[in-house]
């Protein structure tokens, strides 16, 4: 290791690979670019998912896909409001597989993204009714990843059947089942997670970037 190391540390460039190049190439406008991914390891028909993403996104003007390979795919739209509206009704999937939405800024190179973070609405199931409360689903959503919004009214109360909160989740790991809580005078209880607009996800292991045939 030590020996491979040395010759590593003795690399140079050569004089035309030391040349610097200024770029100063056109770019599309800032927040225009959504990079997608399906969390299958199926080859996904690229013609079949434009059709589709085209008459379920209803985007009042027309946007581009490419095909990046390994199921990865760039979206070039024209208008911001389009593109914002995908990713409020965030997550989407195709043929019941997730796809991962990434909102492009400058300087980020395609290689360089994980494809593991995604949006979803949870719902608390649980709670006693008067601890529905925003401050409630920011605690309990901040174990689970990045809150983004609790669906609370003016007052900080959500007084349903449930509480809902929107949190960004790491897909690479496995979906939690619930929490355990301790609410004051109510003790310590236990509350159910129940995932809106799930899509296909792995009974094995529990994540959703794959399915049961595509575990390790």
């Amino acid at each position: 290791m030590e020996e491979i190391t040395d010759k590593c540390a003795k690399l140079k460039l050569s004089l035309k690979e030391d040349v610097e190049v200024a770029i100063h190439a056109p770019m599309p406008e800032e927040g225009l670019v959504l990079l997608g991914k399906f969390c299958t390891k199926r080859k996904i028909n690229l013609e079949s998912v434009t059709r589709v993403l085209r008459s379920i996104w209803k985007a009042e003007h027309n946007f581009e896909v490419n095909d990046l390979g390994e199921n990865k795919v760039m979206f070039l739209f024209q208008s911001k409001d389009d593109m914002d509206r995908v990713l409020l009704l965030n997550p989407w999937s195709f043929d019941k597989y997730l796809l991962i939405l990434h909102k492009m800024v400058r300087g980020e190179a395609v290689k360089d993204i994980k494809f593991n973070r995604s949006p979803f609405w949870i719902q608390i199931h649980g709670l006693p009714t008067m601890c529905q409360t925003k401050e409630v689903g920011i605690s309990i959503g901040a174990t689970l990843g990045e809150v983004v919004k609790v669906d609370a009214n003016r007052e900080g109360f959500c007084l349903g059947n449930c509480l809902r909160i929107r949190v960004i989740l790491d897909v690479s790991m496995p979906l939690c089942r619930g929490r355990k809580v301790r609410l004051g005078e109510y003790g310590l209880k236990w509350v159910d997670f129940r995932y809106e607009r799930l899509p296909i996800f792995c009974y094995l292991c529990g994540k959703i970037n794959h399915d049961e045939r595509d575990c390790l």
